[in-house]
């Protein structure tokens, strides 16, 4: 079963950021025409919020390239679809939403969520808040192994759901996952979607080609 996201500090800290993002937005802050820094220094990410008249369904995401694979386990509100899949051969959380305005509002709020990091080291935060984790070594390496049973396709990224197995812990290759670091780090809100990206590099918090150029492949004519 679906579970809602749960953790009063957390919400705290995730309404504050939600705040700044949405002023650094309006101000037209660093990063590139369109794009508010969220984040830290140390861990920053790219939000998007494009204004469309557009209802996007999850076909116009297929046609331009995105690959659904399986719903996300955790709970999105107002959502007629929360799904992870592959673009470019990267992960992207796809969020579907009746208005653009719930989009800009639940879907920020969920975006938020699924892209936060601890301050001081820049992890997921404890316990199962995050569908899509990455486990990294100290090195920077990738090794995961989900503890589903099912195999994914990006070894950068494990599914979680707790209620299958013995055990909460996502599962590396040699042991358990010490370094547990969100997949997703940038968004791009467009019309009724959120498009949640995994970096295109091997450090998370790189920018995404998939969440810069969202836009421009959705409205090509």
């Amino acid at each position: 079963m679906k579970r809602f996201l749960r953790n009063s500090r957390l919400k705290f800290l995730l309404i504050s950021a939600l705040m700044m993002a949405i002023v650094a937005v309006a101000c037209g802050s660093d990063g590139g025409e369109g794009v508010a820094m969220g984040g830290s220094e140390d861990y920053p990410k790219r939000i998007r919020m494009i204004e469309s008249i557009s209802v996007f369904t999850e076909a116009d995401m297929k046609a331009v390239g995105w690959k659904g694979q399986r719903d996300f386990i955790l709970e999105y509100p107002g959502t007629s679809l929360a799904k992870w899949g592959f673009m470019n051969q990267k992960e992207v959380g796809l969020l579907i939403y009746a208005s653009a305005e719930d989009a800009s509002t639940l879907g920020v709020t969920a975006a938020e969520e699924q892209t936060f990091r601890r301050e001081e080291d820049g992890q997921a935060p404890d316990g199962n808040l995050i569908d899509r984790i990455s486990c990294r070594d100290a090195a920077g390496a990738s090794a995961v192994k989900a503890n589903t049973g099912f195999t994914s396709k990006s070894f950068s990224a494990s599914y979680l759901d707790p209620e299958i197995g013995e055990t909460d812990d996502i599962q590396a290759v040699g042991g358990a996952c010490s370094n547990r670091f969100p997949t997703y780090n940038d968004y791009t809100v467009i019309g009724n979607i959120v498009i949640m990206c995994e970096s295109d590099d091997r450090n998370l918090t790189e920018p995404s080609t998939n969440c810069e150029k969202i836009e421009e492949w959705l409205t090509a004519s």
